[in-house]
């Protein structure tokens, strides 16, 4: 065994479960195991540009954050051939993967941060959901770690303020999510 393949047998011993949980709070379960399988292969080939110690996983997460960004434009592209396909054929029912936000204060913050750019979310993301420190998610980011934080203090804000005009203009009674809890 090469010492590319130790390194990345215990990248991946170690970083799985957390790079296939970031995958699937951003896609839907069945495509949450592909993504993680595609990032592990897109490490496997960048295994020299691995960082070294605790900054492994927010790396990986920097390449899940791509290997999402394809999957969505596809599952976009899907959906999309989908509903023509629907105006020429019989009904079509709902999508499997869709999920309803049940609970009424993560709908909210959910449907805020809907309201936000792709990149204010996914700044959020690592830093409240995969509990990134500033450094690392600049690292995911491929950013500084001062301009990730202007990333991060940016976004909040503009979190704050969508939630704010939600809560003027009423919630809706449930949220329907396609691809699952983003």
């Amino acid at each position: 065994m090469t010492s590319d393949e130790a390194r990345f047998g215990e990248l991946y011993r170690d970083c799985f479960r957390s790079v296939h949980a970031y995958c699937r709070r951003r896609t839907s379960a069945d495509r949450a195991h592909d993504a993680a399988a595609e990032t592990f292969l897109a490490a496997w080939r960048k295994i020299d540009e691995a960082p070294p110690g605790s900054d492994v996983l927010p790396w990986l997460y920097g390449i899940a954050r791509g290997v999402v960004s394809n999957t969505r434009r596809s599952s976009f592209r899907a959906r999309r051939l989908g509903r023509k396909m629907v105006s020429i054929g019989p009904p079509r029912q709902d999508w499997p993967d869709d999920v309803i936000v049940s609970r009424h204060e993560t709908g909210q913050i959910l449907i805020a941060l809907d309201e936000l750019s792709a990149g204010d979310q996914e700044v959020l993301r690592l830093s409240i959901w995969e509990e990134l420190s500033g450094r690392e998610v600049a690292i995911a980011l491929e950013t500084s770690e001062e301009a990730a934080r202007q990333r991060l203090s940016r976004a909040k804000a503009r979190l704050a303020d969508a939630y704010d005009r939600l809560e003027r203009r009423g919630w809706p009674r449930s949220v329907a999510l396609e691809g699952g809890v983003q």
